[in-house]
């Protein structure tokens, strides 16, 4: 075993060694690993250890000398990672390392990592960026992944103490007013019977204002989950058109069963007639998917949410985008009686605490008309 002698930029001297310690039973592959020391007696030290620990388990370190520095731990963690998560998340989560974590931590060596250092980084972090804790627990989990292999002794992002969160300014939420409302959908019936794609777009608005759907959950129904029978649809699903596939809702209240009217049941009995004349004109199919179209089995939310900006600015109203729609159905609803709880179901939120934060203001309305059902009451006595 050559030892060697090597002098840091502070001007202390330490000792490092190059050791061969064996064959990996698995890869069939030479193992070597360096040892480092204050002086040549610790250096033959460490290097005995390392030996007597890969006698004992001769794949264990093979890992450890292939990971140099965060950023191949983090590919090291991903491997399992990605086995535990929905698509999306994965994709989330790499999006997240990519812009805030690998830029600082990429390259540094694990044992360059100290508290201090992610203390500074979370600190400036949440300066400008709201969601920093989730940050903060990828790199925490990518650390302890590097414990349970061996190359930390301990995880360093355990002791981070976390700034006060910097509250956003709250946006007012994108509501569509009645006169705007009644005005689209009275010009979308002008238009449906030009062409097609009018008659689309004319049954997918008056769908998005009957049900609430988020729009990767109503692109993603298939007529199976509408029961015109029970006049209910079945929302099991959502599309993802960043990674241009279907999956379930994010949670598990995402997945519910809500009531149509009579008249939005009728509508998309029509809409079906008519999508089915157009498949067979083309030679095709008719489709599985409600909003198919003969170019697209999953509707394309930039083109349709262009289409509806051109129909706003042809009638002279501010444009909306498509969860526009979600928040007024939701405010029709409140505004007709529904209760919080039943409006959660409906909207699929997993806390009713999302949607009284979301929807609580629309309460006071509803307060003061309470003064009127106390005046009619009492005057009856």
């Amino acid at each position: 075993m050559k030892i060697t002698e090597v002098k840091k930029k502070d001007g202390s001297i330490i000792y490092r060694a190059n050791i061969y310690l064996g064959t990996d039973v698995i890869t069939g592959k030479k193992v070597k690993t360096s040892v480092t020391g204050r002086t040549r007696k610790e250096v033959k030290q460490k290097a005995k250890e390392a030996e007597n620990k890969f006698s004992t388990n001769p794949t264990r370190l093979m890992v450890q000398t292939d990971i140099k520095n965060f950023s191949e731990l983090t590919e090291s963690w991903l491997e399992t990672y990605k086995l535990t998560v929905k698509a999306q998340t994965l994709v989330n989560t790499k999006t997240i390392l990519k812009v805030h974590v690998l830029p600082t931590f990429g390259g540094l060596k694990l044992e360059k990592i100290s508290p201090i250092f992610i203390q500074t980084f979370i600190n400036r972090l949440a300066m400008t960026f709201v969601n920093f804790k989730v940050v903060h627990s990828i790199i925490r989990r990518i650390l302890q992944h590097g414990v349970l292999l061996e190359l930390l002794s301990h995880n360093p992002a355990r002791e981070t103490i976390f700034p006060k969160r910097q509250q956003p300014e709250k946006q007012a939420i994108k509501y569509i007013d009645n006169q705007d409302l009644k005005k689209l959908l009275d010009h979308m019936e002008q238009l449906a019977p030009q062409k097609f794609l009018y008659y689309y777009d004319q049954v997918l608005y008056n769908f998005f204002i009957a049900t609430g759907c988020r729009f990767g959950e109503a692109i993603a129904l298939e007529w199976s989950d509408i029961d015109f029978e029970n006049l209910t649809v079945s929302i099991s699903k959502t599309y993802n058109r960043q990674l241009d596939m279907v999956g379930t809702p994010k949670t598990k209240a995402g997945t519910r069963v809500i009531s149509i009217d009579k008249k939005t049941s009728l509508m998309l009995k029509q809409y079906r007639n008519r999508q089915r004349l157009q498949f067979l004109a083309i030679g095709g199919k008719p489709p599985k998917v409600v909003f198919a179209s003969t170019t697209l089995l999953y509707a394309s939310s930039d083109v349709r949410s262009k289409a509806l900006r051109n129909r706003c600015k042809e009638i002279g109203i501010q444009p909306f985008n498509f969860h526009a729609f979600r928040h007024t159905h939701a405010s029709l609803l409140l505004n007709a009686g529904i209760s919080y709880k039943e409006l959660q179901h409906r909207l699929g939120h997993s806390k009713i605490s999302m949607t009284l934060d979301t929807y609580g203001h629309l309460s006071k309305d509803k307060e003061k008309e309470s003064v009127v059902y106390f005046e009619k009451a009492i005057n009856s006595l």
